[in-house]
C-alpha cells in the first residue's frame, strides 16, 4: 500500500537500469514515479501533487532542460533538477536563471549527494508552499484591514459629517472637558468669532458648568445667558461612546427656546381665554339676572308689605314671569358653560343647534355634511366645538358672513375639518403677524395642542375657507 502522506517525486530517464537504482535508494522515503517518456510524464504531473521533477538531460523525444522549461508555467511550484554526464556553465547558469532549475547533478551519481540534495529539495519546496500559505493569509488579513479601515474612514467622515452639518449643538467631553464642539454650539452659546476647543472649553467652565456631563443627570433641560447676554432654553442629552479608543461623553445640545417661548405664549393664551370666557360669564349673569333678581326681590318686598295696596295677583304674576326669565338665562349660561346637546348628542348635532339658534335673530344659512356616524373623544369633541363656535362668531362678528358651510369627515386615522363662509375675508398673514385677531390665535392653539394642522385662505369680498387636520390616536 501507498503511503499518500509521503512526499512525491517524479524522476524522467530513458533508461530503465536509472530508474530502478534511483528508486531503490529514496523508496523507504518518498513516495517515487517514474517514467522514460516526457509525453507519459506530463500526463503523471496532471493526476500526482508532485514536489520534485527530476530529468535526464539526454533523451530522444526531447532534453531534460527543453522538457523542464515547457511544463515550468504548467506546474511552476514543483522544484526542478537535471541529472547531465557533463555540465555547461554557461547553460547551467541560464537554466537556473530563465528555466527555474534547482540544480544540476553531475553522473554518475553519489548517492549521498542525492539524497542530500532530494532532502534539501523537498524542505525547499515546503517552505516555499509555507510562504506562500502565509502571503496568501497575509493578503487576505491586509484585505480585511484595509476593508475594516475603509469603514471606520466612512464611520467617522459620516460622523463628522452629522457633527459638522448638525443644527443640534454637540460636544465630546471626558472628565468633564470638552474636547471637540461644532459650529452649532458655538451658535447656540453665542460664539460667533472663531476661536479653538480650548476657548470654548474655557468659556463653558466659567460660564455654563451646567453644560458638562453629569452622570445623575444625562437629560436635562437648562436656563442661561448666552454669549451676547441672550438668555437661551437648551435640552441636554448625553451619553457615553468610544472616542479614539477611550471612553468619552457625547453631549448633544438642542435650542428649545423658540419652543419654550412658543409654550409661553400657549399658556398666556389659554388664561388669558379663560379669564375673557368668565368675564364676560360674569357679566352675563350681572348684566342678565341680576336685574332680574333685584326686580323679582322688589316684587317680594311689595308682596310683603301690608299697607301695600297694588294689585298683589299682577305681581304675583310678573313675579312668575321674572323667574321664568332668569331660569332660561341661567340654561343660556349652563350651556354655553357645557352644552347639553354636545354631552348628548355629539359635535354635529351640537353645533347644528347652535347655528339653528343664531338664524332666529342674524338671518344665516347653512349647510353641514359629515360622515361621522359614532362619538369622538370627549376632549376632541370639545376643542372642535369651540373651534367651530370661534370661526362662526369670527365669521358674524368681523365678516358680516350670512352663508356658512361646514363638512366633516372621518378618515383612517385622523378626522378633517372643511369651514367656509361668504364674508368679507381679512388679510390672514397681517392679522397673525400683528396678533390682532385673539379668536384665530385661540384657535391655532387649540389645534396645535391636539397635534393637528390648520390652513386658512381668505379673500376680500368673496370669503373665508379653513382646512383642519386632527389626529385620531388609537380610533
Amino acid at each position: 500500500m501507498i503511503d499518500s502522506t509521503l512526499s512525491t517525486i517524479l524522476y524522467v530517464d530513458d533508461e530503465e537500469y536509472n530508474l530502478i537504482i534511483f528508486k531503490g535508494l529514496l523508496k523507504n522515503k518518498y513516495l517515487i514515479l517514474t517514467e522514460t517518456s516526457t509525453s507519459r510524464a506530463v500526463e503523471l504531473l496532471k493526476t500526482h501533487h508532485v514536489k520534485i521533477i527530476l530529468s535526464d538531460q539526454r533523451m530522444p523525444e526531447e532534453s531534460g532542460l527543453s522538457f523542464l522549461e515547457r511544463i515550468n508555467p504548467m506546474f511552476p511550484d514543483a522544484i526542478k533538477i537535471i541529472f547531465t554526464a557533463y555540465l555547461d556553465h554557461d547553460a547551467a547558469l541560464k537554466a537556473i536563471n530563465q528555466g527555474n532549475i534547482y540544480k544540476y547533478i553531475l553522473k554518475p551519481w553519489n548517492p549521498k549527494e542525492i539524497i542530500s540534495t532530494i532532502d534539501n529539495a523537498i524542505r525547499e519546496y515546503d517552505l516555499r508552499l509555507e510562504n506562500k500559505q502565509l502571503l496568501i493569509e497575509l493578503k487576505k488579513k491586509n484585505s480585511e484591514l484595509e476593508e475594516a479601515l475603509t469603514l471606520v474612514k466612512e464611520s467617522e467622515k459620516k460622523f463628522y459629517g452629522i457633527f459638522a452639518n448638525s443644527n443640534d449643538g454637540i460636544i465630546i467631553q471626558k472628565d468633564r472637558n470638552v474636547l471637540e464642539a461644532n459650529p452649532a454650539l458655538r451658535k447656540i452659546i453665542g460664539i460667533v468669532k472663531n476661536c479653538s476647543d480650548d476657548e470654548i472649553n474655557d468659556y463653558i467652565q466659567k460660564k455654563i458648568p451646567e453644560l458638562l456631563y453629569n452622570p445623575e443627570s444625562p437629560i436635562v433641560e437648562i436656563d442661561f445667558h448666552s454669549y451676547t447676554s441672550e438668555k437661551r432654553s437648551i435640552e441636554l442629552n448625553s451619553c457615553e461612546i468610544n472616542y479614539k479608543g477611550k471612553t468619552a461623553i457625547l453631549s448633544v445640545i438642542r435650542d428649545i427656546t423658540e419652543r419654550k417661548q412658543e409654550e409661553k405664549k400657549i399658556m398666556e393664551a389659554i388664561l388669558r381665554t379663560q379669564e375673557e370666557e368668565q368675564s364676560r360669564y360674569a357679566r352675563e349673569l350681572h348684566d342678565g339676572i341680576g336685574p332680574i333678581l333685584s326686580t323679582l326681590k322688589m316684587y317680594i318686598e311689595w308682596l310683603a308689605d301690608t299697607a301695600n295696596v297694588i294689585n298683589k295677583e299682577k305681581i304675583s304674576q310678573q313675579s312668575i314671569v321674572a323667574i321664568n326669565e332668569a331660569i332660561n338665562l341661567v340654561k343660556d349660561v349652563a350651556n354655553n358653560l357645557s352644552p347639553h346637546v354636545l354631552q348628548r348628542f355629539g359635535l354635529v348635532n351640537a353645533i347644528k343647534s347652535y347655528l339653528d339658534r343664531v338664524k332666529e335673530t342674524n338671518f344665516i344659512e347653512f349647510r353641514i355634511s359629515t360622515n361621522l356616524t359614532g362619538r369622538l373623544p370627549d376632549n376632541i369633541e370639545i376643542s372642535l366645538y369651540r373651534i367651530m363656535l370661534e370661526c362662526i362668531n369670527n365669521s358674524l362678528k368681523h365678516a358680516d358672513g350670512k352663508f356658512f358651510i361646514l363638512k366633516f369627515k372621518k378618515q383612517e386615522k385622523n378626522i378633517a375639518i372643511n369651514y367656509s363662509d361668504n364674508g368679507n375675508g381679512f388679510d390672514v398673514d397681517h392679522v397673525i403677524a400683528t396678533q390682532k385677531g385673539m379668536g384665530l390665535f385661540n384657535i391655532q392653539n387649540r389645534i396645535k395642542l391636539m397635534g393637528g394642522e390648520i390652513r386658512i385662505t381668505s379673500n376680500v369680498d368673496i370669503g373665508t375657507y379653513i382646512e383642519i387636520n386632527i389626529p385620531l390616536y388609537g380610533q
